[in-house]
């Protein structure tokens, strides 16, 4: 499980990008390396079409998971519950970001002509304030449901989440509100859209704290629980004399893995290019490549959601007639599964809850 290594290489490699930009572009200057139609061209279509494949894939899920609670008569698991929190996140970001965007794409001639294209004031400061409370659900929201896994897998500690998992939602709308809230002249117009100033260098800092934080809180998290599943595997491999629970172990660490290392990597795909692009910003280097970069990124995690949950459930929807405990009787069984084979219809279990 060489999973720290391979981290290290995935992000030494996108921060191997920071090299694709000119230094001498890189000044704190607003000339640009392209004619005005050319940067017109990438600074908005890249963008929109982006949010516009993250708001298609999560109204995909909006729709399974309503065919799931309509048409089965049943609650939704917690590991589809999250797919679910996350697409939430994802439109609301991507929703609010294609307005933004797709305003200032309207104003063609006056952006050749050099003039202001975003939104007016005020309606400019609460799109800037929307996004990044947007963007702050989404991560907290990716924190939050490694920890909630590592606290039922790795520590085996069960808790109801309250209705409609309140207790998730609280600390997370809460704290991301702290966030904006703490900085609100920071929001304005800038060259292309609505966004936070240059010269917030702020949010800046705050951006770049938390997006380390949350990454070496899902690494810790993942890699533990990666680590509980190889111990139970091994301890029941010394004492099952059944090839079969030992095999199906295998195959839950395998799947177990490959989930972790998928999610982990959306992440660093995601915000590893906003960390560079607030060290760009804190460090006064402004390049509007960088820009695009960063607002597109932010979508690979919703499209990411979108292709997991398509290989988990199927593209097309079919209705079960199994049976579905909630989430704390699904991963409890997890446990019961190492040494019962007559569980072993339920192989999807943990690994959803990864």
């Amino acid at each position: 499980m060489d999973l720290i290594p391979f981290l290290f290489r995935i992000t030494i490699f996108i921060l191997s990008f920071l090299y694709m930009i000119p230094l001498n572009e890189a000044a704190p200057t607003h000339s640009s390396p392209y004619d005005a139609i050319t940067e017109f061209h990438i600074v908005f279509v890249i963008p929109i079409t982006f949010h516009s494949i993250n708001i298609l894939g999560t109204l995909f899920i909006f729709y399974r998971t309503y065919l799931r609670w309509k048409l089965d008569h049943r609650g939704i698991i917690l590991s589809l519950r999250f797919p679910f929190y996350l697409a939430i996140t994802d439109f609301l970001y991507s929703s609010a970001s294609l307005i933004n965007y797709s305003y200032s794409a309207s104003n063609k001639s006056k952006f050749l002509n050099n003039e202001v294209i975003s939104l007016p004031s005020p309606l400019c400061e609460i799109m800037g304030f929307s996004v990044v409370l947007f963007v702050s659900f989404n991560m907290l929201l990716v924190g939050a449901i490694s920890i909630t896994t590592w606290l039922r897998v790795v520590q085996e500690y069960y808790f109801e989440l309250g209705k409609y998992d309140y207790k998730i939602w609280f600390p997370i709308v809460i704290l991301s509100l702290i966030f904006p809230l703490s900085t609100l002249n920071a929001y304005g117009s800038t060259k292309y859209n609505c966004a936070t100033k240059p010269e917030a260098s702020a949010v800046m800092t705050i951006f770049f704290i938390l997006i380390v934080l949350i990454l070496a809180t899902i690494v810790f998290c993942y890699v533990h629980i990666l680590i509980t599943i190889h111990r139970v595997k091994e301890e029941n491999s010394s004492v099952s004399s059944s090839n079969n629970s030992w095999m199906y172990l295998n195959n839950i660490e395998k799947k177990t893995l490959k989930k972790v290392l998928t999610y982990i990597l959306i992440f660093i795909l995601q915000y590893v290019p906003v960390l560079i692009y607030n060290m760009c910003r804190i460090l006064k280097i402004q390049n509007f490549i960088i820009g695009v970069i960063v607002s597109s990124v932010i979508c690979l995690g919703g499209i990411g959601n979108v292709i997991q949950y398509m290989c988990n459930e199927g593209f097309r929807y079919q209705s079960s007639g199994n049976v579905y405990s909630d989430y704390k009787s699904e991963t409890k069984s997890e446990a019961d599964e190492a040494v019962d084979e007559q569980k072993s219809n339920d192989d999807s279990i943990i690994t959803n809850n990864v």
